[in-house]
């Protein structure tokens, strides 16, 4: 395993964004509280995963809300991942766009942006700044080379993200997905575009972020592992 998300506790979410995918998970984010039911427990268990996956190279740092709203658990995975093996790298996934001073444990602050109106308003900071291109209709009709002259020479990392629907657990996220995603002609253009690129910049398209099978895997706020978001 060379890479592992883990999750902050689930509370109720303060952007709410309408084509969330952790709205149509059949357990409904309804785990066992243990980062602070039972701190130990999952402070030995996450070493634990560190020290038994010694290719264990990346940790992303997500959840089923906004990460950010729990700012003293990201603080606590960034002490107890560093301490525990230096080398592996962490990552933050959020929307949270305000400069916090947690970002200087992280490093790659991912920032995930679903309106491209939003790609050079926003004052990205951390080591390395990676913007996540959550694919909605906004970015219709645009290349490569057009959505890059919007981005803050700063950022050095890119994923394109699609959308994923839930297969009818949530109808209107799906109802959301099936209205706003990106449209064919130009997701096409910009898979060809992603392809061919041969710049400096390290730019990726994910068309299945939720498949986790030879990707990585999740360690939630109970404790434990799991293979899939479920």
């Amino acid at each position: 395993m060379k890479s592992l998300q883990v999750v902050t506790p689930h509370i109720k979410c303060i952007f709410n964004c309408p084509f969330c995918i952790a709205k149509g998970h059949k357990h409904r984010n309804n785990f066992v509280n243990n980062y602070e039911n039972n701190f130990e427990l999952w402070k030995n268990n996450l070493i634990r995963v560190i020290n038994e996956n010694k290719d264990l190279k990346y940790v992303v740092i997500t959840g089923t809300n906004e990460p950010m709203q729990s700012k003293k658990c990201v603080s606590d995975i960034c002490n107890i991942v560093k301490t525990a093996n230096k080398d592996i790298q962490i990552e933050l996934q959020t929307h949270y766009y305000k400069q916090d001073d947690v970002y200087n444990k992280i490093d790659v602050v991912a920032y995930s942006i679903s309106d491209i109106k939003l790609l050079n308003r926003i004052k990205p900071i951390g080591k390395i700044q990676r913007y996540v291109l959550i694919m909605t209709d906004s970015y219709n009709g645009y290349s490569l080379d057009e959505i890059l002259k919007l981005i803050p020479d700063s950022v050095k990392q890119i994923t394109f993200k699609k959308l994923i629907d839930t297969n009818g657990v949530n109808l209107k996220v799906d109802k959301y997905i099936s209205i706003h995603s990106i449209d064919d002609k130009t997701l096409n253009r910009l898979i060809i575009d992603v392809d061919n690129y041969k710049g400096d910049l390290s730019i990726r398209m994910d068309l299945d972020c939720m498949n986790c099978e030879g990707r990585y895997k999740i360690f939630r706020e109970d404790g434990k592992v799991y293979d899939n978001w479920g």
